[in-house]
C-alpha cells in the first residue's frame, strides 16, 4: 500500500551524508542480529548459549550499535531534526524503541551470566524483531525525512560531529575493531558480511578514519 512518505527521495547512498553514514552503519547492524538469530536456534537445538560469540556480538552492539550509532542519532541527528520541528514525533518514537532495545541487551547479558537458555532466546528474538523493525523505519521514513530537511550547511556540521564522536568519544581504532568483530562472528555463523559491499563499506570508513583498503 503506497505510504505518505512515498514522495520523499530514497537515502542516497552514493556519498557520505548526515543519513547515509547511518544507514550504512545499518547494514552492520543487521548482519549482528542475523547471527543472533542463528545464535539463538542454535542454543535451543543444543541446549546451551554459545556464550563467546553471543558475547562479542553483545559487545559489537552494545559499542557499535548503541553507544556508536545510536549516540549519533540521540546527541546529533535527531536534536537538528527536533531543532526545526519541535516535538517531531518519529525522533521520539526512535528514542523509545533504543530504551526497549537497551532492555532487551540487559536481558541477553543477564542470561549469559546465568546460562539460561530461554530468556537468552526470548531477549534475542525481541531485540532482532524490534530491530528490524526500527531499522525498516528509519531507512524508509525517517532518514528521508531527514534528508529534505537538512540544508547542505547542516549535513556538514552534521559530518563533522560524527567525525568527533569516532574520535573524541569512541576512540581511534574502535569502530575499526569492532567492525572486524561483527566480521569474524559473521564467518562463523555463515552470516554475508556487509563491508563486502564496496558502497557499504565506502560509508563506513568515510567518518571513523579506519583503513580504506579492505582486508
Amino acid at each position: 500500500m503506497p505510504s505518505c512518505h512515498d514522495h520523499l527521495q530514497p537515502v542516497d547512498l552514493t556519498r557520505p551524508s548526515a543519513v547515509s553514514i547511518l544507514s550504512g552503519e545499518h547494514r552492520v547492524i543487521l548482519q549482528v542480529i542475523t547471527c543472533l538469530e542463528r545464535m539463538a536456534a542454535q542454543a535451543t537445538r543444543e541446549g546451551r548459549i554459545p556464550a563467546g560469540y553471543a558475547s562479542s556480538a553483545l559487545e559489537v552492539i552494545r559499542t557499535f550499535a548503541d553507544r556508536c550509532h545510536h549516540g549519533k542519532e540521540e546527541d546529533i541527528l535527531f536534536p537538528a531534526l527536533e531543532a526545526q520541528v519541535p516535538g517531531f514525533g518519529p525522533t521520539a518514537v526512535m528514542r523509545e524503541e533504543h530504551v526497549i532495545g537497551r532492555q532487551y541487551v540487559a536481558s541477553m547479558y543477564t542470561a549469559i551470566s546465568a546460562a539460561d537458555v530461554g530468556g537468552f532466546v526470548a531477549a534475542a528474538t525481541g531485540y532482532t524483531e524490534l530491530l528490524r523493525g526500527h531499522i525498516a523505519k528509519e531507512d524508509d521514513i525517517l532518514f528521508r525525512m531527514a534528508q529534505a530537511m537538512l540544508s547542505s550547511a547542516q549535513d556538514a556540521a552534521i559530518l563533522a560531529a560524527y567525525r568527533a564522536v569516532e574520535h573524541d568519544d569512541m576512540g581511534d581504532g574502535t569502530h575499526e575493531r569492532l567492525l572486524g568483530v561483527a566480521d569474524s562472528i559473521a564467518d562463523v555463523y555463515g552470516v554475508e558480511r556487509a563491508s563486502n559491499d564496496p558502497q557499504t563499506f565506502a560509508l563506513l570508513t568515510a567518518v571513523c578514519g579506519c583503513h580504506t583498503e579492505k582486508a
